[in-house]
């Protein structure tokens, strides 16, 4: 048996098109008197990877299929490519490489943009001879920020010369110095001296550090709709502060998450105002208000599924959002003659009792099915949450829910109130597609059923950790542990919903959707009062498009409240990550290593964003 889970969604308005998944329509204008050629690059030393790279900077190469504009047009293609190609030689550390460019067997300084054409298409060669590398000769640097070396900046005498390194060391100088707080640090002096007798690079980087400085008067700029004071506010610039490029950077993070902007630039002046501080100006550029969207998604084991939603960002002025939106699934599926649905509606406003506590309100109606129960419920939810710092949020939410399950035994109705409390402590890098750091959410809610005059409480743990092990991060290794625990006596006292499941993408892959857990005696799911399971991936990186994936997964839920870890099922495979401007595409294949009747052989996962 295949698996398949499938999504896909589109917008009113998109930002983005992806190929293959759009169309690129885009018809090239006609190139005036146009002169076709061909292109012959001649490397002399260098490994292979570096005269791709030549070719890969070289516009007559690249754009080789398309005409050039008369003989002008060609010869700009040519000079330009002396300074591209020589460029990379300097990257190379080749500071005696040459480039010579003939066109129809003339150096390019003897040709005139007026002279005839000729045959086409007219045939041009480049010979690029590679030089030796140059290595760093004398080398003076600074003044350099506190506890900063040259060793540091990779400009030790004897290292490789490469030009990179000159510019790096030039960024973290400046960077060094203003996260020491001196905001106007800039390099002022850059002398570089190449000795072809030795093969060496003598380089002399001259910086002003500036003064230290506080933030001081703070502007925003860019705002339609949204309030100015809401922007400032949630940026957390507060005067009299010594400036901090990590504030800063805090300050377009806070923002982005609001959901209401396109971009977030957080910009200091490039001058001290009289008093000493240094002015920051906030530029924003507001997203459309509306947005209407639809998704859908298919599993041969549980059917296909559709959601359409209606959202507004912003509703009066503070950056409220509302979402609307209503779904159904299991069309198709075997076991179910009818689908579930959901019905949602969603409400947040940010800053309500300070910048950085949002209120939250939210009503839901579902149905939904699974292996072991099918719930009706109807639900609602009030809560806060808060950013604390760069890292640490929290949240308290309170929930009534009333639903009515439908398992083995008779249906049974409950009401239950459920007091949240959440913390999350995220240092990830790059929250779609993270390859540092590491996610923490804790989360403890204690619960009361009204009709079954039943008290009982849930606690969950979730961690993922995450190491690039290589210093251009393409190799990550990535992992999770997740855990649960249900406060109860007896399995049968707490509503089937509420109990714990392990199995699908979201914990075991390969296996199906919360088919792993314990059972009666006539192999009906009853669920667990625990639950663990742990995943391991590496990643790999294959371009700036796409990367491979290699997992496993282990997990199992446990009728005791201390799980046995003993005995997990345990869930290999593989994958492939698109990489998107709105995180990466995933197509995962797992296996189940110890599955029952009811799993898949093999299951396929497809989906936007890392596994976890």
């Amino acid at each position: 048996m295949l698996g398949v889970v499938l999504v896909a969604g589109s917008a009113a308005t998109p930002s983005f098109a992806i190929w293959p998944f759009t169309r690129n329509d885009k018809v090239e204008d006609p190139v005036p008197d146009p002169v076709t050629y061909t292109v012959d690059i001649e490397v002399v030393g260098g490994s292979r990877s570096f005269q791709r790279s030549l070719r890969n900077a070289s516009s007559l190469y690249t754009r080789r299929k398309t005409p050039a504009s008369g003989m002008v047009g060609l010869l700009a293609r040519a000079r330009g490519d002396i300074g591209s190609l020589t460029a990379v030689l300097y990257q190379n550390a080749r500071y005696a490489g040459q480039v010579a460019v003939t066109v129809a067997g003339r150096p390019i300084d003897s040709l005139s943009p007026f002279d005839p054409v000729g045959a086409q298409p007219v045939p041009v060669k480049v010979v690029v001879t590679a030089g030796p590398q140059f290595v760093f000769g004398t080398v003076n640097a600074g003044p350099l920020p506190p506890d900063m070396t040259l060793e540091d900046l990779k400009l030790q005498p004897g290292e490789i010369a490469e030009s990179g390194r000159i510019v790096n060391a030039e960024d973290t100088i400046v960077g060094g110095w203003r996260d020491e707080g001196h905001p106007l640090a800039a390099v002022v002096k850059t002398d570089v001296v190449a000795d072809h007798g030795s093969r060496t690079l003598d380089v002399t980087i001259g910086v002003d550090p500036g003064k230290v400085a506080d933030f001081g008067r703070v502007t925003v700029s860019g705002t339609d709709r949204v309030r100015p004071d809401l922007v400032e506010g949630r940026a957390g610039i507060d005067g009299g502060t010594v400036y901090s490029p990590k504030i800063t950077r805090r300050a377009e993070a806070r923002l982005r998450d609001l959901g209401v902007f396109d971009s977030v630039r957080v910009v200091p002046a490039d001058h001290l105002d009289p008093d000493g501080t240094i002015p920051v100006d906030i530029i924003v550029t507001e997203r459309k208000r509306h947005v209407i969207g639809a998704g859908v998604n298919y599993s041969n084991t549980e059917g296909a599924g559709a959601e359409i939603y209606w959202a507004d960002r912003n509703l009066w002025g503070g950056a409220e959002s509302l979402r609307l939106s209503a779904g159904v699934s299991g069309f198709f599926d075997p076991d179910y003659d009818e689908p579930d649905y959901n019905f949602a509606a969603k409400f947040k406003k940010p800053a309500i009792l300070d910048p950085m506590t949002d209120f939250t309100l939210r009503a839901e109606a579902f149905r939904e099915t699974s292996d072991a129960y099918r719930a009706t419920t109807q639900e609602a939810e009030v809560g806060l949450s808060r950013i604390f710092t760069d890292t640490l949020s929290g949240a308290l939410l309170l929930e009534i829910e009333n639903t009515q399950i439908d398992e083995a035994i008779p249906k049974e109705d409950y009401l239950i109130a459920t007091l949240t409390g959440a913390v999350d402590w995220d240092t990830r890098d790059n929250k779609l597609n993270p390859t540092r750091g590491m996610n923490v959410h804790l989360e403890a809610a204690p619960a009361y059923d009204f009709l079954q005059d039943q008290t009982f409480a849930t606690f969950k743990e979730d961690v993922s950790i995450y190491r690039a092990i290589d210093a251009e991060r393409r190799f990550v290794l990535a992992g999770r542990v997740q855990s649960g625990v249900l406060t109860v006596d007896k399995i049968r006292d707490v509503a089937a919903s509420r109990r714990f499941y392990v199995g699908g993408a979201g914990t075991v892959r390969g296996y199906g959707y919360q088919n792993i857990g314990p059972r009666n005696k006539k192999g009906d799911l009853v669920g667990g009062r625990s639950d663990f399971a742990v995943s391991g991936e590496v990643r790999y990186r294959l371009s700036d498009a796409l990367g491979l994936v290699a997992f496993v997964d282990a997990g199992n839920a446990y009728r005791d409240m201390l799980p046995d870890i003993s005995r997990l099922k345990v869930g290999v495979g593989g994958g492939i990550r698109y990489l998107t401007p709105v995180g990466p595409l995933r197509v995962d294949l797992a296996v189940p290593l110890d599955p029952r009747r009811d799993d898949p052989t093999v299951a396929l996962y497809i989906g936007l964003g890392q596994a976890f």
